[in-house]
């Protein structure tokens, strides 16, 4: 069971993307989401197997320092969703919440050396030069 106190729920858009995200509010026109995330599903080329990612609605690092750690929130047109009324596996959620954790970025790179260490280390990319 899954230790956070934060409800993540699920729903797909009007083209088809499945996103998870915590519901701020749920009114009769409106679904209004913090923080969504499109859920991706994709094939290993290597082993042809699935592999599930999420991937932000819009990333963090194009909006404020405030909003960043506030979270943003983003309004749904009810017309145009339709709401899950699942119990997601909490291996999602806990993928979910690394995303909106307030580290930075990262994006894992391909392991070219001849010998490994067994792990994998993920090199941290900046969207934008900082100016101080």
């Amino acid at each position: 069971m899954s230790k956070n106190t934060k409800t993540v729920s699920t729903f797909v858009d009007h083209i088809g993307r499945v996103i998870l995200g915590e519901i701020v509010s749920d009114t009769k026109d409106t679904l209004k989401v913090k923080n969504p995330a499109i859920v991706h599903i994709g094939q290993q080329p290597q082993t042809g197997q699935l592999q599930v990612q999420t991937i932000p609605f819009f990333f963090k690092e194009f909006i404020d320092q405030k909003s960043q750690k506030e979270g943003s929130v983003w309004s749904f047109n009810k017309e145009n969703v339709v709401v899950g009324e699942v119990d997601l596996d909490e291996r999602l959620v806990e993928q979910y919440e690394k995303i909106f954790s307030n580290n930075p970025l990262t994006i894992p790179t391909a392991n070219t050396g001849a010998k490994s260490s067994g792990v994998n280390k993920a090199e941290v990319i900046k969207l934008f030069d900082d100016e101080e």
